[in-house]
């Protein structure tokens, strides 16, 4: 499902229709923080058409949904387009959410970039741990052990210098893992 849960789907519509991110959480049953943390998301990647609509209502969807065209009675009648009001509504209602979705992507941009050349920390890095932050515990625990198992079947971990580099009791809980030395490419000549 591309579009996300329930709770991230009625959320989106209520920002979508207005509604101040604290009343937007309190409709979906999201916390503050996890309702920031997807505005967020939002701003950066936004979601395709079918996150705003309530699961059941997309085509091909499993969950119950209504008559499909061949069971609906077909009158030959062709809706005439209503191109003033899709102007009106573009003007009123997208065009708004569209320069408030910027203000706050500028303001995101802004903290990430202090984040990264004040605080000296990667901005990935940072997004991931106010993601885990923002968490349910027990969400949190399982994406921390896959994470964990992860990083151990791909051996990932800090090189053991960057750990010396730490200092004491920094890294002791991390896992680290012997850097491999570069392996030297053979180039065959060209005929």
């Amino acid at each position: 499902m591309t579009g996300g849960s329930v709770q991230l789907r009625t959320f989106r519509i209520a920002i979508r229709d207005g509604k101040p991110v604290q009343e937007a959480a309190a409709i979906a049953g999201i916390s503050l923080g996890e309702a920031k943390l997807h505005l967020s998301s939002d701003a950066a990647d936004p979601p395709p058409p079918e996150a705003y609509l309530p699961i059941g209502s997309m085509k091909g969807h499993d969950m119950a949904r209504g008559k499909k065209a061949a069971d609906k009675p077909i009158s030959g009648e062709i809706p005439k387009p209503d191109f003033a009001l899709a102007i009106k509504l573009y003007k009123e209602d997208i065009r708004p959410a569209q320069a408030k979705v910027g203000e706050f992507a500028q303001e995101q941009s802004t903290a990430y970039k202090a984040i990264k050349k004040q605080a000296h920390v990667h901005p990935g890095a940072a997004k991931l741990a106010f993601k885990l932050a923002e968490m349910e515990d027990t969400k949190r625990d399982d994406f921390l052990r896959s994470l964990y198992g992860l990083m151990e079947g791909l051996d990932i971990g800090l090189s053991r210098d960057l750990v010396d580099a730490m200092g004491e009791g920094e890294a002791d809980s991390m896992p680290t893992r012997e850097r491999k030395r570069p392996a030297l490419a053979t180039v065959s000549p060209l005929n």
